[in-house]
This record gives C-alpha cells, structure tokens and sequence, in this order.
C-alpha cells in the first residue's frame, strides 16, 4: 500500500468513526430528551454519575458535567409532576446563562481570547431573547422547548452559539476533541430537523434540551476515554484548519457575524415586547 493509499484510508476511517460517535450522541440525546424517566436515566445520569465518580475529570470537564447532571435529576420530578415543570425550564435558561458565562471566562482569563469571549457576553446576554415552555401536549415523551420569539430569532441563535462553542472547544482542548465536538454540536441541529414533524413540539425548540443532553452524553463519553479520541481523532490537515482558524483576522470575522445574529434575536425580543418575566405558580397544573 502507497503512502498515499495509508493517508486515503486513514481519513476515510475518522470520516467512520466521526459519524459513528456523532450518530451514538444524538441517537441517544433524542432518546433521553423524549423519555426523561427512562432513557434520560440510562443514557445520561447514570454514566455521567460514574464518570464523576470514577474517571477522575479535571476541573472545567467536572464542573460542566455536573451542572449538566443536577438538571437531569431536577427534571425526572418535574415529569412527574411534583412541582410546576415551567419552572425548571425557567431554571435551565438561566443555568444557559452559567454555562456561557463559566467558558467564556475562561476564554477571557485562561486563554486569552478576548473576541470570542466577547462574542460569549453578547450571547449571555442574547438568553433574554429566548423563551421557555413545557411542552404538555407533545405527541411523543415528556419535555420542554426552548425557543426565541420567533423561528428567525431561534435559528439565529443556534448559529450564534455553535460558533462561538466551537472556537472555544479550539481553545481549551486539542485539535482531535476539536473535530470530535463538531459532532457535538450538530447532533442537536440535526435533532430539530429530524422532529420537525412533530410540529410545535419538536424542530428547533428542541435544540436546548437537545443541546445538553447530547453535550452530557457526548462528555462523558469524552472524559471516560480521552485517550483513545485523542489517539483516533488526530489529524494533521485539521491541526493545520485549526491555526488558521486561531488567527486574529478570522476570529473578528466571527465575533461580528455572532453580534449581529443576537442583534437580530434581541431585534426581535424587543420588537414583540417581550422582554420581561413573570413567575410561575408552584403547583403543576391539572392536566
């Protein structure tokens, strides 16, 4: 076999292997995101517990696995209907909040990379343009949804976010977790698209329970054998799109792009005067 020939089949394993474990994240995800009482049980809490446990994370992958977790727990006795679900989902919009905030300070203080930390405040900031509601009358499962005050403003989100999360995955982990974590971070949006059929209860308002379902799967797969992708995900031509994508004039590029896109959410928040919060009643309602 000619040198070439190695390369070809090399690249053409990863390509493999990238959809093997990107299809295992949303196969699972969207299980866990339908059936809160099962499969999130199975596909999430357990390992994630184990992986806390037992596998020893440093600090950052422990601290993001477990404000990941707290809410799967939270959610099982909001399924169960033993307080207001509307008021976990107004919970985790907030814990998006943290979950932003907590990288994009260590974008701004660890790493150094003042625009995407930027483009992480503004997109703080941009929450406010979303809206959450427990989806009762879902034709599959128990779950919420996530959207902003229309699908533009979702989608524009969504974007925003996925570019800003992947140059901070550049930043904080290696080139190989880098490639591994664009799976990461399609597996939602593919997961929206693939329930759009389920009208109003599913597509992009699916996203954020999709989002961190398949982030918690995703990291517990990742820090349970950090060495093997490490191993299995490297590639010298995706090293090399990482360096340029570092560069000062690209990461402007994408701080400006992600301004405008939650310019355009806040545009619109605003627009429909919605902006505001209004507490809901304890007790779940009688359905």
């Amino acid at each position: 076999m000619t040198t070439i020939e190695k390369k070809s089949t090399k690249t053409r394993e990863l390509v493999f292997k990238w959809i093997m474990f990107t299809s295992a994240i949303l196969g699972m995800g969207m299980a866990a995101s339908l059936f809160p009482l099962s499969a999130n049980v199975l596909f999430v809490m357990i390992p994630s517990t184990y992986v806390l446990l037992f596998a020893k994370p440093v600090m950052f992958e422990r601290l993001k696995l477990t404000t990941l977790l707290i809410p799967k727990f939270i959610m099982i006795f909001a399924a169960l209907r033993f307080f207001n679900p509307q008021l976990l989902v107004d919970f985790l919009i907030l814990m998006l909040i943290v979950n932003i905030l907590e990288a994009t300070f260590t974008d701004l203080l660890k790493h150094k990379k003042y625009y995407n930390a930027i483009s992480g405040f503004v997109l703080a900031i941009g929450v406010i343009g979303l809206k959450g509601m427990w989806s009762y009358s879902a034709p599959v499962g128990n779950f919420y949804l996530v959207e902003g005050f229309n699908l533009t403003a979702t989608i524009c989100y969504i974007i925003a976010y996925t570019i800003w999360n992947w140059i901070f995955v550049t930043d904080e982990f290696s080139p190989a977790v880098a490639l591994m974590h664009i799976g990461f971070l399609l597996a939602p949006i593919i997961g929206c698209i693939s329930t759009l059929w389920m009208g109003a209860a599913g597509g992009f308002g699916m996203w954020m329970l999709l989002r961190s379902n398949t982030l918690a799967i995703g990291g517990w797969l990742q820090i349970g054998t950090k060495d093997w992708f490490e191993k299995e995900y490297h590639n010298d031509r995706f090293a090399k799109f990482i360096e340029k994508v570092q560069s000062t004039p690209v990461q402007i590029v994408l701080m400006i792009i992600n301004i405008i896109l939650i310019g355009i959410v806040l545009y619109y928040a605003i627009k429909g005067n919605y902006i505001g919060y209004t507490f809901p009643p304890l007790a779940a309602p009688q359905m």
